[in-house]
Order: C-alpha cells, then sequence, then structure tokens
C-alpha cells in the first residue's frame, strides 16, 4: 500500500525527525504549486515542522497560508512579520502561494486580496513560455511538429530541391 507524502511527514514528525518531514512537504507542495493546486492540511503540517523546529517565522510563513488560529499562530505570525515586514511584496515572496485565490479558504483569500496577490500559472524554467509541460511522448501523440523540426524539414526540402534544379541544369549543358 502507497503512503502519502503527508502520512509520511507525520512519521517523521512523531519519530523526532522534523527535516525530514519538511523535505518531504517542501517536496509534495512542489509538485502542487506546479499544477496550481492548493492542500491546506499540508501547510498546517509544514507549518507544525516548523514551530517544531523553533522556526517561528517560516512557522507563521506556511500558516498565514491557512485558517489556523490560537496562541501557536499569533506567535508565528509576529515572528514572521519582524523577520520579513509587512510590506505585500515582502510577504508574497515568503509566503509564496502558488494556486488561484479561489482555491484558498475565505480568511486566507482575504489574506491575499490585502497583499495584492496575482496568482500566475507553473512555466517551467525550461520553456518559460509554455503554461504546462509536456512529456515528449503527449507531443508527439499530437502529431505536431516542433519549431525546430519544421526548421529541418525546410532546410532538407530546401536541399533536395536544389540538387534536382542543379541535376537538371548540368543535363541540359
Amino acid at each position: 500500500m502507497k503512503t502519502s507524502a503527508l502520512e509520511r511527514a507525520r512519521s517523521d514528525l512523531a519519530a523526532g525527525r522534523p527535516d525530514q518531514a519538511r523535505e518531504r512537504l517542501t517536496g509534495y507542495l512542489y509538485t502542487l504549486h506546479r499544477s496550481g493546486r492548493y492542500d491546506q492540511p499540508t501547510y498546517l503540517l509544514l507549518g507544525d515542522v516548523y514551530f517544531e523546529m523553533r522556526d517561528y517565522a517560516r512557522a507563521g510563513a506556511a500558516w498565514l497560508l491557512t485558517e489556523k488560529s490560537g496562541l501557536d499562530f499569533e506567535k508565528a505570525s509576529a515572528a514572521f512579520h519582524q523577520r520579513f515586514g509587512r510590506d505585500s511584496d515582502s510577504v508574497l515572496k515568503q509566503v509564496k502561494p502558488h494556486a488561484p485565490s479561489e482555491a484558498y479558504p475565505p480568511l486566507v483569500q482575504e489574506r491575499l486580496k490585502g497583499w495584492d496577490y496575482r496568482y500566475r500559472p507553473y512555466r517551467p524554467r525550461s520553456n518559460p513560455h509554455v503554461l504546462t509541460e509536456e512529456s515528449e511522448e503527449a507531443q508527439a501523440s499530437k502529431g505536431q511538429l516542433r519549431p525546430v523540426e519544421l526548421g529541418c524539414v525546410v532546410a532538407v526540402v530546401i536541399f533536395a530541391l536544389a540538387i534536382v534544379f542543379w541535376m537538371i541544369a548540368s543535363i541540359r549543358h
């Protein structure tokens, strides 16, 4: 049976390995970010992990994207603002929301609105002009040629035509 990233992170945290739990959760969040999805339990657990590690500012960053409240949240939120300030750009750089505003709970939507957050779909660094990455098999199954391939085909056709014209010209002379 396959266990989820959250279950493994919880067991890492229970076993006294918060650093391993943090790595699992940040890796899982990266996969969510690529598809523009949001998962509150992941941010809650990541905040718990950072709080356990006594990195209150990072716990605050994670919890600001949740509906968490209480003394732990207040302590973490204060530490976050003390370290990173209250400027919208600074806050967004640290909190790193990566999903459409509508995916977040209402309280978080209000925070995002206050920070003037604008969702931008994930763009892979290898090709920043596309909104989604597709595997080469998926691209090949579409039957479309990439620009490089099309350029090669055009070059071969021009070269073949040049040879044909050269042969016809040499036969006539």
